[in-house]
């Protein structure tokens, strides 16, 4: 009865077919998601929108001459190696020989199945002239050559061939593992034991490790829970809350603290500049001590909202920043959102009296205020400001128009145009059409 074997590849053909999958999994997707933009695209890109953008603090960032940067290169070096370690292995599988085929003693022979007798005994001779050992030939080819034809002649081998598929009878099964043997190899079980341990007991506890600590730091919208906590506590303090508090509130974030979000960014500077920030734009409150509210990181979110909002013009080493708060802004109004609906969710289902509700006036001022942040403006400013050359000072000539109704964007853009060139005659040519390029 014929038995099992259990063979590793030696000869390391099967790992190479495994080993070029592997790879191949690893560096295709990697090269689409990671291979560094091209910056001279990114240029000609940032100069085609120029005219649209050109006053926008984001496009000017955009401007700003990255700082030299090695990250790129080594990213384009590695995943240049990897596609070389994927080529080469793909050469070497196209190269591998084909180790288990379907033995066929016709194709041995080179004859047609359903040859004669006749024509099987003829080009045996005929190839047994070519390969007999004696007469210079191959040995192992003329012993394929007799096996053949044993198994075509021979009336018990072409039993076992028709049977079994060998000539030979039943052979034992042969499993193949696509590991080298040399993994199993009694010389190298120290090393293997330590690369087992390495992976498992030290990268694959840091791994769970981290993503665990981040998981239990962040809510599901990668809003940090410390965020979430300072806000449920604040809205439910405040049921009202009006334009004024809700920025108060909303730069309480733990994501513009340095000590929570190592992105954030605090500066010596600071103590300088959001001081003067703070004289130019007043009326900001600072008697209250409602930490985090009053923390410096909050203190300095809130100023540059506030001057976001009413179009200052900021010192160069705050608009980074500035730029770094606004891009969180949507997110955090949005987990704001989600607090006060929780909230009013909750009184609503309780009985008890003490447990108030928000109001929906906090709601809509939070939908009004992730307005105000992509626009720029304070509340109950005319959006026309957001057009450039739109000035406060030439503004009324506008807004105010006695024979053009013009209080929106919409208003503007359903005019004639020869009428909106007549509104706008205040503005030079160019000027007119970067207005017209951006409305």
């Amino acid at each position: 009865m014929a038995g099992q074997q259990f063979q590793y590849d030696d000869s390391g053909n099967t790992f190479f077919y495994f080993l070029t999958s592997f790879v191949g999994l690893i560096v295709i997707p990697a090269t689409y998601y990671l291979w560094p933009r091209d910056q001279n695209a990114e240029q000609i890109r940032l100069k085609n929108i120029r005219k649209v953008y050109g006053r926008c603090m984001w496009y000017r960032l955009r401007l700003l001459k990255p700082q030299p940067n090695i990250i790129p290169t080594v990213k384009k070096i590695v995943l240049l190696a990897g596609w070389a370690l994927f080529l080469f292995l793909a050469y070497k599988v196209s190269k591998t020989d084909r180790e288990y085929q379907e033995y066929n003693p016709y194709e041995v022979l080179n004859l047609d199945p359903g040859a004669t007798v006749a024509e099987i005994k003829k080009q045996y001779r005929l190839l047994s002239l070519k390969y007999h050992p004696d007469k210079g030939g191959d040995e192992v080819m003329f012993m394929r050559i007799a096996k053949a034809y044993a198994a075509l002649t021979d009336e018990e081998s072409r039993k076992n061939w028709e049977e079994f598929g060998n000539p030979d009878g039943p052979q034992a099964t042969s499993f193949g593992i696509a590991l080298p043997a040399w993994i199993v190899d009694q010389k190298n079980s120290i090393l293997v034991l330590l690369v087992y341990g390495l992976a498992f007991m030290v990268i694959l506890p840091v791994v769970v490790g981290s993503w665990w600590y981040r998981s239990i730091r962040y809510s599901g919208d990668q809003i940090l829970i410390r965020t979430t906590q300072i806000y449920t506590y604040f809205v439910y303090k405040t049921r009202n809350m009006d334009m004024k508090r809700l920025i108060m509130v909303l730069a309480g974030a733990s994501e513009f603290d340095p000590q929570y979000n190592k992105d954030a960014t605090s500066r010596p500077t600071d103590n300088i500049l959001i001081p003067q920030l703070i004289r130019e734009i007043g009326s900001i409150n600072l008697k209250k001590n409602e930490p985090p509210l009053t923390c410096p990181y909050s203190l300095k979110a809130r100023v540059l909202l506030l001057s976001h909002l009413a179009r200052m013009k900021i010192p160069e080493t705050l608009e980074e920043d500035q730029q770094f708060m606004l891009k969180k802004c949507p997110a955090l109004l949005q987990e704001m959102v989600n607090v006060i609906c929780q909230l009013i969710i909750m009184a609503r289902s309780r009985e008890e009296r003490e447990f108030r509700a928000p109001t929906l006036a906090s709601l809509e001022n939070c939908m009004k205020l992730s307005q105000m942040a992509v626009q720029g403006l304070q509340q109950f400013k005319s959006p026309l400001l957001q057009l450039p050359h739109i000035e406060e000072d030439n503004l009324r000539r506008v807004s105010n128009h006695k024979k053009y109704k013009i209080k929106t964007i919409q208003d503007l853009v359903s005019l004639k145009e020869s009428d909106r060139h007549n509104l706008l005659h205040f503005l030079e040519d160019e000027k007119y059409e970067e207005v017209m390029a951006v409305l």
